[in-house]
């Protein structure tokens, strides 16, 4: 295998400096390795970042272990391999590592330049080894000009640039195996090949329109064959099936004053639905309910009534939703709908201030959340564990320790 050491010089004002060997392949039977190993034999493993670094624990609290030596640099991005054998991580906000299971120790593959702050992802590529890098540059006080680059780093390979736009309307957003990305551009959607060659993005929307506005997402569906999108003026969009291939465009909510306020778009795992936030009673209201789509029959339906809601997240299933639900802002408890009966089961035993993110576990027989205690004036986030029946509800870090980010270690 070849070292390399290298830098690579984009269009100003990004420089990304690579350097270290970059070595994207197996690594060594450890402690760590050897309990995430054995996760898919038992409950699963977690791992999570803290302003000390980065750890793993089971969700009912054992074997928690350090993945990292000790650092002060705080972690905004984990991002994990498909076999749990190698993980990216974005320290601070201009940097991406790769953490060596044996050692904890992280090399460094790529550091941002930008005249600002940067908003780094990272993604790895399946069923290939191969880790895509996306940053945006904010145009800054001074007049630089905002910019977003992507690049893909092969296994013991170079960091090629994914060719972009320069109208570009949108955030960039990943297909789930990381293969293609779909962005907004002048009055289309577009998808583009992630790999080293200067492929053709092709366009895939129909009509033209305002897409992506106010953020709204892109989102693939989990087969990465379709996307579902929002378009329209703020608030007024309406939510659209656009075939990945540009075969086909399909409007999914006919009503012409359909709004929408989170624009957030979760498909379930065995794409044949979409849920989504929905206004309640907007302009007089802050309220949603949750809403589903059936993709096959194109209806709508509410799920919930009005409420302060976050942390939805879908069992891997697709039989059962998850949420965070509070009559009132700032009193929140954790939800789950089983969707063939619609009975609602408690899960949380005690009210939080904030229920920021939901994960499901690999097997579906555990949900890790993040929640803000009530009377915390600092925002503390504290990592639980719950069973989808309520069972061992337990908090799994301490509450001076601010867990952000969290992910499971996948199972093979």
């Amino acid at each position: 295998m070849g070292c390399l050491r290298m830098s690579i010089v984009i269009k100003y004002p990004v420089v990304a400096v690579l350097t270290g060997c970059i070595a994207l392949m197996g690594l060594p039977q450890t402690m760590a390795g050897q309990a995430i190993e054995t996760a898919g034999a038992s409950s699963g493993m977690i791992s999570f970042a803290t302003p000390e670094g980065v750890f793993l624990i089971r969700p009912d609290g054992a074997d928690r272990q350090a993945l990292t030596q000790n650092s002060d640099t705080p972690y905004n991005a984990l991002a994990w391999s498909a076999d749990g054998q190698q993980l990216a991580v974005v320290e601070g906000q201009d940097q991406v590592a790769l953490v060596n299971l044996e050692t904890g120790l992280s090399t460094p593959i790529f550091s941002s330049q930008c005249a600002g702050s940067p908003a780094i992802a990272v993604q790895w590529q399946q069923p290939a080894q191969a880790l895509v890098i996306g940053q945006r540059c904010d145009q800054t006080a001074f007049n630089h000009p905002g910019q977003t680059d992507l690049w893909l780093t092969e296994p013991d390979g170079p960091m090629t640039s994914v060719a972009l736009p320069t109208d570009l309307g949108s955030d960039l957003y990943l297909s789930p195996d990381g293969t293609q990305v779909a962005y907004v551009a002048g009055e289309h959607i577009y998808v583009a090949a992630v790999n080293g060659d200067s492929d053709t993005p092709r366009q895939i929307s129909q009509t033209p329109g305002t897409y992506g506005a106010a953020g709204s997402p892109l989102a693939w569906s989990p087969d990465g064959s379709q996307l579902a999108v929002y378009e329209g003026d703020y608030p007024f969009q309406r939510i659209h099936l656009v075939q990945g291939d540009g075969t086909g465009q399909q409007l999914l909510t006919s009503d012409p004053d359909f709004q929408i306020y989170r624009s957030r778009l979760l498909w379930s795992p065995d794409g044949d639905s979409l849920a989504f936030y929905r206004p309640f009673d907007p302009p007089f209201s802050n309220r949603d309910v949750i809403a589903l789509i059936d993709i096959e029959t194109q209806t709508v339906e509410s799920l919930t009534g009005p409420g302060f809601f976050s942390g939805l997240s879908w069992s891997p299933d697709s039989q059962q939703l998850v949420f965070a639900f509070g009559a009132e802002i700032e009193q929140q408890a954790l939800f789950l709908l089983d969707l063939p009966s619609r009975d609602y089961t408690t899960l949380t035993s005690e009210a939080f201030q904030t229920i920021l993110d939901s994960h499901w576990s690999p097997q579906g027989d555990w949900i890790a959340f993040t929640a803000t205690p009530i009377g915390d004036d600092l925002g503390t986030q504290v990592l639980h564990g719950v069973r989808p029946d309520g069972s061992d509800f337990s908090a799994l870090t301490a509450p001076d320790e601010y867990v952000y980010p969290f992910a499971w270690v996948p199972v093979p």
